[in-house]
């Protein structure tokens, strides 16, 4: 009976156990340790102290007591999930059992002399567009008789909106360090934001940990709405075959309070109205999405004078706040039908990038092979059109390997390879022009057996070659 209740508790502990073994395999990056460390060592030399900073790190020996328990939850599954304390975070220290170790708080952490004392701090207060942050050093404590400087680690955590939720914060993540009780912050503070702060005081002797955390903060400015995109440029890509042009309008994103959520693209051809000015006949949009900062226009009427503007749109709670638009003018009449002088560009831009496999689809006994590549970013010739080859380059069975390849044409930025063969190997190219002495790009692809299909597919009718 005991024997099974074992079992099944470590069955029970062993995914938590193991989790935490990954998790301290590797030393912690702690920036209380670092600065105990540097407080240990500021009185060597120069070329000493190097050396005492790398021996402190990697002997590290935490203050306070390991927990005592005649029977440790984790020890049922005899796994050391530590071996220092480097290894665990904070104040956690590595502590062993009869079988095995765990990082664990420790239990008189603030009742240990010789430490500073853990700070208190305060609510922020906001003077003269400064965040001003206090805290207590520990006056009138115990461990107020610290030997040596004491320094301080602020730390602050936020969450972006206009009203304070403490479910949304994120990690906690360093601001600064300072022998002060004391901090100014400009500029370090983003509108839009709550924000929470936390501090501990460290020592050469070492650390109570972080204090409680502040009340939740946010600047009292609110965000504005985001500065309109920079730099629009206009790029032609040549007249299709109903004489209408295709431009690539190009924009820079700009630094917003908030972050993009979008982009607002408007176009329209300018026409003389009855008083001789230029007038707009047809406004048209169409939304980007925020990582992308280009658009094809297409379908726009030579020997015309187009309107363009792009609008930076950001959400803040339930809102959405719009820049004002930028803008730029562009006259048709110079995108001709003759390929375009090619700029000045390092080597490698032409080349077809991010070629990959999609997947392999058997259907109805044949193969197709979907694969898709990255749009080039500048195309003069012959706007969206890619040329696609392949060609057997081994195959099981001789018989079916084909002398000559075949080649496809398509202006989008993926296909589908036909007539395949199974048990073959093919070198795939896709090229901005039907004629290339070096390919743009190129692609191994393995087709799998018959057999394989046939278990994929649970296909009863399906037979394959023998």
């Amino acid at each position: 009976m005991n024997t099974k209740v074992l079992i099944v508790l470590i069955a029970v502990l062993m995914p938590a156990v193991l989790s935490r073994t990954r998790r301290y395999t590797k030393m912690q990056t702690n920036s209380l340790h670092k600065i105990r460390c540097d407080l240990l060592c500021l009185d060597r030399s120069k070329e000493a102290k190097a050396t005492c900073k790398a021996q402190c790190r990697s002997n590290e020996q935490k203050p306070g007591t390991c927990p005592v328990s005649d029977n440790p939850k984790w020890e049922a599954a005899c796994v050391e999930a530590c071996n220092a304390d480097s290894q665990c975070d904070g104040t956690q220290r590595c502590c062993h059992h009869s079988c095995g170790s765990t990082c664990s708080e420790p239990v008189d952490l603030l009742t240990v002399a010789g430490l500073p004392a853990m700070p208190t701090i305060e609510e922020p207060k906001e003077k003269k567009r400064a965040i001003v942050i206090r805290w207590s050093d520990g006056v009138g404590d115990a461990a107020r008789a610290v030997p040596g400087p004491v320094f301080y680690v602020l730390e602050e955590q936020h969450h972006l909106g206009p009203k304070y939720e403490e479910i949304r914060l994120g990690e906690w993540n360093l601001l600064l360090r300072t022998n002060k009780t004391k901090v100014s912050l400009r500029n370090a503070l983003k509108p839009g934001r709550w924000y929470r702060f936390r501090v501990a005081a460290v020592s050469s002797s070492g650390t109570r940990g972080f204090s409680a955390p502040s009340p939740p903060f946010t600047p009292r400015r609110g965000p504005r709405p985001p500065p309109s995109p920079k730099k629009l440029r206009v790029r032609p890509l040549g007249q299709n075959s109903n004489g209408t042009v295709t431009v690539k309008l190009e924009w820079k994103e700009p630094r917003s309070d908030l972050p993009v959520m979008r982009y607002k693209v408007f176009w329209s051809r300018r026409v003389k109205g009855l008083g001789g000015e230029l007038d707009s006949v047809l406004v048209n949009h169409q939304t980007v999405p925020k990582d992308q900062n280009y658009i094809d226009i297409k379908d726009l009427q030579p020997n015309s004078m187009y309107f363009l503007q792009v609008q930076t749109i950001s959400q803040f709670g339930l809102g959405k706040l719009r820049s004002d638009k930028a803008s730029i003018f562009y006259n048709t009449t110079s995108t001709r039908n003759d390929p375009a002088p090619e700029p000045l560009q390092r080597r490698d831009t032409k080349k077809i990038k991010g070629l990959s496999l999609q997947k392999i689809v058997w259907y109805n006994n044949k193969l197709k092979a979907r694969i898709s590549w990255q749009p080039l970013p500048n195309v003069y010739e012959q706007p969206g059109r890619y040329y696609v080859h392949w060609k057997a380059s081994k195959c099981n069975n001789p018989k079916k390997q084909r002398k000559e390849g075949l080649t496809a044409t398509t202006e989008l930025t993926s296909f589908e390879l036909y007539e395949l063969e199974y048990q073959c190997s093919y070198k795939v190219n896709v090229n901005s022009a039907p004629r290339v002495k070096k390919p743009d790009s190129e692609l191994n692809l393995n087709v799998p057996s018959c057999e394989y299909f046939k278990r994929k597919v649970s296909n009863n009718t399906m037979t394959c070659e023998t």
